[in-house]
């Protein structure tokens, strides 16, 4: 697939750190002295990190990208030392990337390399905010008050912040909800939300919604996700969102039943169909 990546100048870098300050997703880290982009499973290519630069040092390049490949990862940090080893592997330690970490390793072991000891020390101070993480939740006892039980079962919700290779999406049933639409349905962490991985979005107010259409992909060909339900406001703009995940779908080799949810502003379901 083509994507956009962000690009360091290691030349003109000076390791000041405001980009990694910068980065939504905590992808960047100082190591050595120079800027580093540890994986890039959590870049989205955005660029945020761009403008907090004062050197220069970061552009954006759009290029032709394999399925993500933990082998070639490691080829590529291998000759940057072990810090940035080290810091790659807790990188996907903490973004619960399970099975590119085990991967990783046994690649490592393959070579002869010993495993750095990634969960022992605290290598970088990421954004806590997006760090993927599975909330495990009882059934909903009986006396519980309905509207009051959270379904939520995974972190992070912002299509930004998410990871495609996340284990929580693997053959999951995803709902894909437009900013407003939580606000607008007093039922929907009770009726819309069990069973279902949540990412939300704005398609009228978010930037880059080209890394969405690609993220989307991801979701469909790697992730494998069953089925998508793409929960929007009746209000026109919102009917981007769809044609988002549309374009994706149009893009991916998969093919997944994809239904469309359409809330009013009064909090009533208009419409409900597979498309």
């Amino acid at each position: 697939m083509k994507r956009q990546i962000i690009k360091i100048d290691e030349a003109k870098c000076t390791g000041c750190g405001l980009c990694a300050n910068g980065c939504p997703e905590g992808a960047l880290q100082i190591i050595d002295g120079k800027a580093r982009l540890v994986s890039e499973i959590t870049c989205d290519g955005l660029g945020a990190c761009i403008g907090t630069c004062p050197e220069g040092a970061i552009e954006i390049e759009v290029r032709e990208a394999e399925p993500y490949n933990e082998q070639k990862v490691i080829d590529n940090i291998l000759p940057m030392g072990d810090n940035t080893l080290k810091a790659h592997l807790r990188h996907l330690h903490e973004h619960a990337q399970t099975t590119y970490l085990t991967q990783a390793t046994d690649y490592l072991a393959k070579l002869g390399k010993p495993v750095p000891a990634y969960k022992e020390e605290k290598m970088h101070q990421g954004c806590p905010g997006s760090a993927a993480r599975t909330i495990e939740r009882a059934p909903a006892a009986a006396h519980v008050q309905e509207g009051l039980e959270s379904q939520l079962t995974q972190w992070p919700v912002q299509l930004h912040l998410i990871s495609p290779m996340a284990p929580y999406f693997n053959k999951a049933d995803l709902l894909v909800a437009a900013d407003c639409t939580a606000f607008a349905l007093p039922d929907f962490n009770q009726k819309w939300l069990p069973g279902r991985k949540l990412v939300i979005a704005c398609p009228k107010l978010d930037d880059g919604q080209e890394s969405y259409i690609e993220k989307f992909v991801a979701l469909i060909d790697q992730s494998l996700v069953n089925t998508i339900t793409v929960m929007i406001m009746e209000v026109p703009c919102c009917g981007g969102l769809l044609r988002i995940v549309q374009e994706a779908a149009s893009r991916a080799t998969r093919k997944v039943p994809i239904k469309c949810v359409v809330v009013g502003i009064d909090g009533m379901v208009r419409s409900e169909e597979w498309i």
